[in-house]
């Protein structure tokens, strides 16, 4: 496996931005521009944690959340089935992103993307790509089998525990996986107990088999003992989030905010907690209104699509009152305003946002977009000509700007410049939209002007 190339600060910049226009895009439902920026981001930094999960998540959103079935019988010794030795870390991730894009469930591809990343000696995105292939299918013996070794090597022991156990479960005359279940737990005792003897060791191991407290009582025992544990709570919050379980995120985020009022961490996670549960509401009524439309389901999907707006705004309000000249904020306020179709409000924000030189050439884009709504079009066509300089000639941006550029130089009648957008435009992607029938359009009128 090939050494991973350094990522420097520049980049690591360009990614976090395109992560959170992705996960713009994740939240507003639009899944699958938001793949092709999370794509971005794992391929470009395949040890970042956040970016891998949003980038699954966002796919099973986009498969709206069913499970596929698997369509191969997963084989023994599941190194064999990797692509060859000769490709390297990036090459694997991503070939893996692509297939996951068509099923996020694919297991083979995540114990795939799992081992190369546990070669190129990333191991926490390694095993949490073992923890996927898991997920998916949590009765495969081979799967469980091949995470519990990767992290029984790495004395990973607690979850190398837990798929042992599932082993056996699942395999009860398994005798290899009880003798791997009991080293575990004798070495774990013997970690914590050093100097006991072997023999009151393995009786404790014997102990470590019995049910335990969940983690949940457990916070909840502290709590008791300390209404005003702030850490007991930390660990709650982040638990049920963890889980997935936004209503109990939202309740412990309720208690702690009356025993810690404003706290820097409880107050905008409580924030963010009521977005997602209303993007995910909104979510659910689009999904019904698709399947059966009705008056009904059309007017509950506007009402949950203004709560989960409000939610936005609040959200962002709060962060900007906190940090208020931070630029990646009034970027995502004056987004919003655009949504809203608050073009002049949008303008101010964008314009603050705009020197921040990682987000310039997002925001002299937008600006152009909110010039032209309200009928500013000399200075729209000022500011995509601006935009096109500072943007991704490779990002779909780029494409985008290039085009409404043409559109809007055609609109004046300044032909020439019209016709340079559009060329421009065809040489990077002669497919896109109508720039073919926009070129034909251009030349007639050049002829006809000369």
């Amino acid at each position: 496996m090939q050494p991973i190339p350094e990522i420097s600060p520049a980049m690591r910049a360009r990614l976090q931005q395109t992560f959170e226009f992705g996960n713009q895009k994740m939240q507003l439902g639009q899944h699958e521009p938001a793949t092709l920026m999370f794509v971005q981001c794992v391929c470009g930094d395949p040890a970042n944690l956040i970016y891998m999960n949003s980038f699954i998540a966002n796919l099973r959103l986009q498969h709206g959340g069913q499970k596929k079935k698997s369509r191969f019988g997963f084989l023994k010794g599941a190194k064999s089935a990797l692509p060859a030795k000769e490709k390297d870390l990036a090459t694997t991730i991503k070939n893996g992103c692509e297939k996951l894009k068509s099923n996020p469930w694919d297991a083979q591809t995540f114990v795939s993307m799992g081992l190369a990343c546990l070669d190129a000696d990333l191991e926490e995105a390694g095993l949490a790509y073992l923890n996927h292939a898991v997920q998916s299918e949590p009765d495969n013996v081979d799967i469980l089998r091949l995470a519990a070794v990767e992290l029984t090597d790495r004395k990973v022991y607690d979850q190398a525990k837990i798929c042992w156990e599932r082993v056996l479960r699942l395999a009860p005359n398994d005798i290899d996986a009880g003798k791997r279940l009991n080293d575990i737990m004798l070495e774990q005792t013997i970690n914590k107990q050093k100097g006991t003897t072997q023999r009151e060791a393995e009786k404790a191991a014997e102990e470590e088999k019995q049910p335990k407290m969940s983690f949940e009582d457990e916070c909840e025992k502290r709590l008791r003992k300390n209404p005003e544990d702030r850490d007991a709570f930390l660990d709650l919050v982040e638990h049920f989030f963890q889980k997935g379980n936004l209503r109990k995120t939202e309740d412990a985020c309720k208690r702690a905010l009356k025993v810690f009022p404003d706290d820097a961490v409880f107050a905008p996670k409580l924030l963010e907690t009521q977005k997602a549960r209303a993007l995910d509401e909104m979510n659910r009524v689009k999904t019904q209104f698709e399947k059966a439309p009705s008056d009904a389901l059309k007017a509950k999907f506007a009402e949950q699509k203004k709560i989960f707006e409000e939610k936005s705004l609040e959200l962002i309000e709060y962060k900007l009152a906190k940090t208020p000249n931070a630029a990646p904020l009034r970027w995502e306020l004056g987004q919003f305003r655009m949504r809203q179709g608050q073009y002049k409000e949008a303008i101010a924000e964008l314009q603050a946002a705009k020197a921040d030189a990682t987000l310039a050439g997002q925001c002299l884009f937008a600006l152009a977009q909110c010039f032209q709504q309200i009928k500013q079009y000399r200075l729209a066509a000022t500011h995509y000509d601006q935009a096109i300089e500072k943007l991704d000639p490779n990002g779909e941006d780029f494409k985008k700007a290039l085009y409404y550029a043409a559109r809007l130089a055609f609109g004046l009648n300044d032909y020439e410049k019209a016709d340079d957008f559009a060329n421009k435009l065809a040489a990077v992607d002669f497919s896109y939209k109508d720039v073919a029938g926009l070129l034909d359009k251009i030349a007639e009128k050049r002829h006809n002007s000369n």
